[in-house]
């Protein structure tokens, strides 16, 4: 696409739509309308069948979960409200555990009440609007968003609690494949463990009535992909909030299972079947570490992410002299320091500014996203495949890359890249 002046420049963001999706596509019983035309539809090909093999946003029967209305900026319906709630009341009858709707930003500058829509409908299901915000967030607000709609949908009367048990709200189930099952199972053995029983994940891949079981839970741990959703969660069943980081690493690990413990109102150190899992993965690594140590690193995909790997990637005694971050800016968890940070950057501004780097900050490896690597942004270091989306790398079998037995596997996963960089290195050395 070109101006007057030359062409629009690529930048590295996911947009807000696409974290709604993420978040619909996580839960298999809800619907979502989009007030609007379907040049939205588009993006959910980004993540049906090419992120998630499992994705049951697109249905072979037409039953798609994602559609839309094909509502215009101009002519308008002589009545638009009462055009989507009858849209809405006929989606609802479909036999969705919830519908969801919201609009694109020419219907939310007409002043579309989606939310009083919502609220004045009884049908066969719930229905909550996601705020129309795509011109002012990104896709990890969309996510974000769209879980704190569903939870509001639970019921909002406090129960009783069972003693020990934790719910985690916002964690980021971008598909069903066997990284991210795996790593729920290895979350829910780690809890075990430390003396807790792990209720509910929001969204773990269940239906929403299976996330009732969460306000059952004393503790609710906010995980950073669903802050809002959380932080709604907890005030509407009473439970106690701690807020953390992701639990990746060896570190990262024990430091979250001992917070949430110590939210939990456990005390004391990590049990000694804990400190003993801690130890059999230091020893896993081992290994790893002579081939890895002092190697450099460059990141490509969310904030969030971003900080859990740059911390594992120092306990690997890794460098990460770049970060290209797909969203907009907003705060950082504490991490190490990175020469080149740049928020949803031009991708021409990011390729140069990593060009810029010397020869001993130049990373050889890349973890980063598929638009990361088909935009250029691993500059020519081997490639990782990590975070969302990844069309070039799935997981058949379980794969996790949190907990421990998710360091592990990342660190083999950057311990074979960096043998296949070596390799490459000299096959490209007895060519010349």
């Amino acid at each position: 696409m070109k101006t007057m002046s030359g062409e629009f420049p690529k930048t590295y963001i996911l947009p807000y739509q696409l974290g709604i999706y993420l978040a619909v596509n996580a839960v298999p019983d809800v619907c979502l309308v989009i007030d609007g035309l379907n040049c939205v539809l588009p993006k959910v090909d980004l993540l049906a069948g090419n992120h998630d093999l499992n994705s049951t946003l697109l249905s072979p029967l037409g039953r798609h979960r994602v559609v839309c209305t094909m509502t215009g900026p101009l002519p308008q319906h002589v009545n638009p409200e009462e055009k989507i709630a009858r849209l809405l009341g006929s989606a609802a009858e479909e036999g969705y555990g919830a519908v969801l709707v919201t609009g694109l930003p020419f219907m939310n500058l007409a002043g579309m009440d989606y939310a009083g829509i919502a609220s004045g409908l009884r049908a066969g299901a719930p229905v909550a609007a996601v705020p129309a915000l795509s011109m002012e967030e990104d896709w990890l607000d969309g996510y974000d968003r769209t879980l704190e709609a569903l939870v509001s949908l639970l019921p909002s009367k406090k129960t009783a609690k069972k003693k020990r048990s934790v719910a985690l709200a916002g964690y980021l189930y971008d598909r069903g494949e066997r990284d991210h099952k795996a790593n729920l199972s290895e979350l829910k053995r780690l809890l075990s463990l430390a003396g807790l029983d792990l209720a509910c994940v929001i969204p773990g891949g269940g239906d929403l009535k299976s996330w009732r079981r969460a306000l059952s839970a004393e503790l609710i741990v906010s995980l950073p992909y669903g802050r809002r959703a959380a932080a709604r969660l907890a005030a509407m069943s009473g439970a106690r909030l701690i807020e953390t980081g992701l639990p990746v690493g060896l570190a990262g690990t024990s430091s979250w299972l001992a917070a949430v413990r110590k939210a939990a109102g456990l005390k004391g150190p990590l049990p000694p079947a804990l400190a003993e899992e801690e130890k059999k993965a230091a020893r896993g690594l081992s290994g790893a570490l002579g081939l890895l140590a002092h190697g450099g690193l460059v990141f490509a995909g969310d904030p969030h992410l971003f900080t859990a790997a740059a911390n594992f990637a120092r306990e690997l005694g890794m460098r990460v002299p770049a970060a290209f971050l797909n969203t907009r800016s907003r705060p950082l968890a504490p991490g190490p320091a990175t020469r080149v940070l740049m928020f949803s950057p031009p991708v021409a501004a990011a390729a140069k500014a990593l060009e810029g780097l010397g020869d001993y900050d130049r990373p050889s490896l890349a973890l980063c996203d598929s638009f990361a690597r088909s935009e250029g942004l691993a500059g020519g270091a081997q490639y990782v495949e990590f975070g969302f989306p990844s069309y070039s790398r799935h997981c058949l079998n379980d794969e996790p890359f949190m907990g421990y037995a998710g360091a592990r596997a990342l660190a083999g996963r950057l311990l074979n890249a960096a043998l296949e960089r070596a390799a490459r290195t000299r096959v490209e050395a007895r060519a010349l």
